[in-house]
């Protein structure tokens, strides 16, 4: 689907103390391509280990982990006021799809098609330890917010993008009956040519409640962190619209954050109840191409959009 339509507008630093060299090791083992052969794993990852003391002397992203949004809020704001070169540029090709625990081996080979091509990707029900290496030609930063854990092996929401984040906040919320966690991820990015940032937030929403008041409380996490940023927002995800009342909480809170709906033609979004489950939604951008995919690879199908800047 094409959509030139007008948009709508909204209103790094140095991380105080830096990551611990093993966490970075480990997120910088992500960046991996799934057509290098095992070998040249074992030897990137024996450069990596071998260079951690420049590592963790340079500058790295910073990771922020909460149960609100307080320090993540604090983090944004600084690190948008630093100048940055290079970074994801437009047209931004974007998917997200739930990828059901790649439940399904299958799966990856859909996913990696996918990637070849994506600057930006939105996982939920992500599973790093099936996922390694990455799935595409080239590499991909992650940000992993471990949500449900089974069998000592955790899932959650996986953001993916061609360049590194600047600030990746783990936002965590607990199903009321389950008393389990749903994770958000949100990250900041540079943009190529220009001093705005990107803020990314993929969420997988809180599913099994009577009423709405905990869904609305996990999306009020976010209002903050949306209001307050300059510049382009892609927000979406397994969001759980089931329900009329949970797509009218919805419909209110990206209207107050002034997030647009990303339309797909053809729309083949899982539904439930005559409901889709998943959305892509945008701030201070429009979109190009959109469009979804059948795969009977996992339960739910994968939402696909280029993004364009305003001018576009």
């Amino acid at each position: 689907m094409d959509n030139r339509a007008t948009r709508i507008s909204g209103a790094r630093h140095a991380a105080a103390a830096l990551i611990k060299r093993d966490v970075v090791i480990t997120l910088t083992s992500f960046t991996l391509s799934i057509r290098y052969p095992l070998q040249c794993w074992l030897l990137r990852l024996a450069v990596m280990l071998s260079t951690s003391s420049a590592l963790a002397a340079a500058s790295v992203p910073q990771i922020v982990s909460a149960d609100n949004a307080r320090q993540c809020d604090t983090a944004l704001r600084a690190a948008r006021r630093e100048a940055t070169a290079g970074g994801l540029a437009f047209p931004l090709n974007v998917f997200s799809w739930n990828v059901h625990k790649v439940q399904q081996p299958a799966v990856l080979d859909d996913f990696g098609e996918l990637a070849d091509t994506a600057h930006l990707i939105f996982v939920q029900e992500a599973v790093p330890s099936r996922q390694l290496p990455s799935l595409a030609d080239q590499a991909f930063v992650p940000a992993f917010v471990p949500g449900y854990v089974q069998n000592e092996t955790p899932t959650g929401v996986l953001t993916l993008a061609r360049t590194s984040h600047l600030v990746h906040c783990r936002l965590l919320s607990l199903e009321p009956w389950l008393r389990t966690p749903k994770a958000t991820s949100v990250t900041l990015y540079p943009l190529a040519d220009r001093q705005e940032k990107l803020l990314a937030i993929n969420l997988h929403a809180i599913n099994f409640t009577f009423g709405v008041s905990d869904y609305q409380n996990q999306l009020a996490a976010l209002t903050t962190l949306i209001a307050e940023h300059e510049g382009p927002v892609i927000f979406g995800g397994d969001l759980n619209t089931w329900s009329p009342g949970r797509q009218q909480v919805l419909q209110h809170f990206t209207s107050a954050m002034g997030l647009v709906a990303v339309p797909f033609d053809p729309d083949h979004r899982i539904t439930v109840l005559g409901r889709p489950l998943d959305h892509l939604y945008v701030r201070d951008l429009t979109w190009g191409h959109t469009t979804t995919h059948k795969f009977t690879t996992s339960d739910h199908n994968p939402l696909i959009a280029t993004l364009l800047s305003d001018g576009s």
